[in-house]
């Protein structure tokens, strides 16, 4: 797949200085103002800072071990501290706001979907049908729900892939009211875990995922 035409992640995060120059709103300007009207810093805050985005940083969790207690003589679980990797952004790519950031319709075949975007995070060599297998997003609430991705693929290639995953909205109950919903992926020997919240992810008043 070639490279799209609209900006790319990366512009994004080149981004940086300029939105910290431009001083980005701090109110939910997405709500507030129409697309054509956001600017750099907007953009940059909604696609990194905003309900619909996450910073990440992979992790490789500790190793668990087990260890008698001198005192009590019962065995207590200790654990290493993770060893932290990549920095990077999980966005909602299905949401409109999201979309509309990037001047693209979600891909037809995406419809039914909800799409989460990875970006800056190595895959250590393995391609995308390999990384959809370790994808999931869960329900901190009820009702409880786990679904893994059924698709994934490389969006963009630049120095920092974006992979998209696709998780069927027929198995992944979420609405308005729901609690977080906890996206996690396993890219090589690291994990990436975030949460986003439904109940913030309203656009122009509305349930935006």
């Amino acid at each position: 797949m070639g490279p799209p035409s609209f900006i790319t992640r990366r512009q994004f995060l080149l981004l940086a200085g300029s939105a910290l120059r431009l001083g980005a709103s701090r109110d939910d300007f997405w709500n507030t103002k129409p697309p054509s009207e956001w600017d750099a810093g907007e953009m940059y805050r909604l696609m990194n800072r905003s309900p619909w985005a996450n910073a990440v940083q992979a992790f490789i969790p500790g190793e668990e071990w087990e260890s008698m207690n001198p005192r009590t003589h019962g065995v207590t679980k200790q654990g290493a501290p993770p060893e932290y990797g990549s920095k990077g952004v999980v966005t909602w790519e299905s949401a409109q706001p999201i979309r509309d950031a990037m001047k693209t319709a979600t891909a037809p075949v995406y419809q039914n979907y909800y799409v989460v975007g990875v970006d800056g995070i190595p895959t250590e060599g393995a391609p995308a049908s390999k990384l959809r297998e370790f994808a999931v997003l869960s329900s901190a609430g009820k009702p409880r729900w786990t679904v893994g991705a059924t698709d994934a693929r490389e969006l963009i290639r630049t120095p920092s892939v974006l992979y998209e995953f696709a998780f069927p909205k027929s198995k992944a109950p979420i609405g308005p009211n729901s609690r977080d919903i906890v996206f996690e992926a396993v890219f090589g020997k690291w994990t990436i875990r975030t949460t986003f919240k439904p109940r913030n992810m309203l656009y122009h008043g509305r349930p935006a995922l």
